[in-house]
């Protein structure tokens, strides 16, 4: 077997073992280095009495100042309830404040925030649409709290959440915390329920590890020095600011009781748009910020590579080996059977759940066995586009309004 019979083999065989890796594999061998990790920690506590659990905000405890920050466009479904929910937290009203910004609405979202009548609100309404990155660099020059609260405007948090949140910020070491977002079920086609699922998984066991990848934009705080300025067209600000975190030598947390609730979309269709415009934002990440690899810590950057960046390339990786295996199955040999087998299997698969994926985005419904499938076919269907989409640098940073 010559060289480039051994390279094509290798991509044929390789893309795969990726792709399996970083969604079978990656979970398992993170899950045991959680628990090495975890028995390390208990074997010093219990030999050397070294202290294991953060400390949390006690009710005599001399909070800080907290503000919390949401970029919202037309959102009058949800902006009352989203305010009042704030304004019910469990934290000293003197010490709470809440950034509003309306990024040029064309909805009543303004005329309900101008509707309030409490000073911890401090409604920022702009008149030209301009994305949320703008918007969120605008009001990192208004806010002074030394602690940050980052939200979206269709998320209701626990009544604990943000002084829970804050209860790590003792820790000097520390600088932001990502809280857990609870997709709130639903009857309807979609995976993302599960896939979340997996995910807070992912985010608990690497925040175990202090390897946290960026945080979770409907709900985590960073320290106001640690937030930085976003390009215009930035897309995924929560990843962008909270790997800036890591790359600035703090440490990301990840805390479970701190959680937010919200609603789950109904179907795959619904979030392709979502999906496709948070993938131009990845590869954003991936090609213009080179720092979250070579700024942060040993386990960041395992986890950055297994988790994310091959999630990321695995469309990719996928129709690479597709490429070489058709090309094997036309080169005479005693494998030449084998590869048309392994070449016919990947088109007759591909083809089957795009046929599904088409059924779904018509509102058909699909059987259990195939909604999985479909899922992550719509996932790195979406990823390819977005590849795409950022190499001819169409995608700009405005909104587009979806379920979620």
């Amino acid at each position: 077997m010559n060289a480039a019979t051994l390279t094509l083999v290798g991509i044929a065989l390789g893309g795969w073992a990726l792709v399996v890796y970083s969604y079978a594999g990656y979970p398992v061998l993170l899950a045991l280095i959680a628990a090495l990790h975890q028995l390390k920690n208990d074997l010093r506590f219990v030999m050397g009495k070294a202290e294991r659990r953060r400390q949390d905000c006690t009710p005599g405890q001399d909070l800080p100042e907290v503000a919390v920050v949401i970029a919202a466009y037309n959102e009058e479904r949800h902006i009352h309830a989203r305010v009042v929910n704030l304004l019910e937290q469990d934290y000293p009203a003197d010490k709470l404040s809440i950034h509003i910004g309306s990024d040029g609405s064309r909805d009543r979202t303004a005329e309900i925030l101008r509707g309030f009548n409490d000073a911890r609100l401090k409604a920022h309404l702009f008149e030209v649409n301009r994305g949320k990155a703008n918007v969120l660099n605008d009001l990192r020059g208004r806010v002074t709290a030394p602690i940050v609260v980052f939200s979206d405007a269709n998320t209701f948090f626990d009544r604990q959440a943000i002084r829970r949140l804050v209860g790590w910020f003792n820790d000097p070491g520390l600088g932001g915390v990502s809280g857990e977002l609870r997709l709130l079920g639903n009857a309807g086609q979609n995976q993302d329920s599960l896939y979340w699922r997996v995910e807070q998984a992912l985010k608990f066991f690497e925040g175990r590890i202090g390897g946290l990848l960026g945080a979770n934009g409907a709900i985590y705080a960073v320290r106001r020095e640690l937030w930085p300025e976003l390009a215009s067209n930035a897309i995924c600000d929560d990843f962008l600011i909270g790997m800036h975190v890591s790359a600035s030598g703090k440490r990301m947390a990840y805390d479970p009781s701190a959680w937010a609730e919200e609603d789950t979309p109904e179907n795959i269709s619904e979030e392709h748009h979502r999906r496709l415009r948070i993938g131009v934002g990845n590869f954003q990440a991936l090609f213009e910020h080179p720092e979250f690899l070579t700024r942060t810590n040993g386990a960041t950057r395992f986890a950055y590579v297994s988790h994310k960046v091959l999630r990321w390339l695995t469309p990719h990786l996928l129709l690479a080996a597709l490429l070489a295996s058709l090309v094997l199955s036309a080169m005479p040999g005693p494998q030449q059977q084998l590869w048309q087998g392994w070449a016919l299997l990947q088109v007759l698969g591909y083809a089957l759940v795009s046929w599904w994926y088409r059924r779904s985005s018509a509102g058909a419904a699909l059987p259990r066995l195939a909604k999985l499938p479909t899922f992550f076919f719509a996932l790195n269907w979406a990823f390819l586009l977005a590849s795409i989409r950022y190499a001819r640098g169409t995608q700009q940073g405005t909104w587009r309004r979806t379920a979620r």
